[in-house]
């Protein structure tokens, strides 16, 4: 059984909120995506790239097969869309019984918690042959990056009772101490849910002038 909790908020400063997530527990899938590109632009590549992330699942695509052919989508019908450059970060996965792989680029974030301690989930970068590479460029995002420069990050883990997977944006993870999380994901009287929330609520104590979202997938 996944329990599943999931909050965004954008901030205190942002007008608009260009995160946007996708779970769909029946099928074992979860998508996260930070837009870029301010507003009448970066929540609607959020979006699309969201939508895009979850046919391509569904369809069967790998995680690192669905994030390449959205950016590509995006770059093709961005556009349509909007005048202004607009692109995205984003985050997918599968899990299954006894495992999950993901894939990400850019500025969203994968920690998994073993039930005793916190890592971050940085896979291999890969370029669109699939080749790992040594350092992937500083800024990637799925529209912006052209298709065949795009280095993926992608991982398997395993996935056992009592392991967290939280999915996040960067701003969150920056405004959240380490041990502060620790303690929250440590926590097994509360809900993943109200783990999202005490995330949350943690990340608004700053500044916190970007869009924060937060995803918690806790296998019980």
């Amino acid at each position: 059984m996944i329990e599943i909790g999931h909050i965004s908020h954008p901030g205190r400063k942002r007008p608009i909120n260009e995160d946007s997530y996708d779970i769909d527990a029946p099928n074992g899938l979860a998508v996260l995506v930070d837009g870029m590109g301010g507003p009448d632009a970066g929540d609607i590549a959020s979006a699309f790239v969201r939508d895009q992330l979850r046919r391509g699942l569904l369809a069967g695509d790998t995680p690192a097969e669905a994030l390449k052919n959205a950016g590509q989508a995006l770059r093709i019908q961005r556009p349509a869309q909007t005048g202004k450059p607009s692109g995205a970060s984003a985050l997918c996965l599968r899990w299954r019984a006894d495992r999950v792989d993901l894939a990400r680029i850019g500025t969203c974030r994968a920690l998994f918690w073993d039930g005793k301690a916190l890592s971050a989930v940085s896979g291999t970068d890969a370029d669109e042959s699939g080749q790992p590479v040594k350092s992937a460029p500083l800024i990637q995002a799925l529209g912006i990056t052209a298709t065949d420069k795009l280095c993926i990050a992608a991982a398997q883990l395993p996935w056992r009772r009592g392991q967290t997977l939280v999915l996040c944006t960067d701003p969150l993870l920056e405004r959240c101490p380490t041990g502060d999380l620790r303690e929250i994901l440590a926590e097994s009287r509360a809900s993943a849910q109200e783990a999202a929330e005490r995330m949350l609520l943690l990340a608004l104590r700053g500044d916190a002038d970007e869009n924060l979202s937060a995803l918690v997938l806790r296998r019980s």
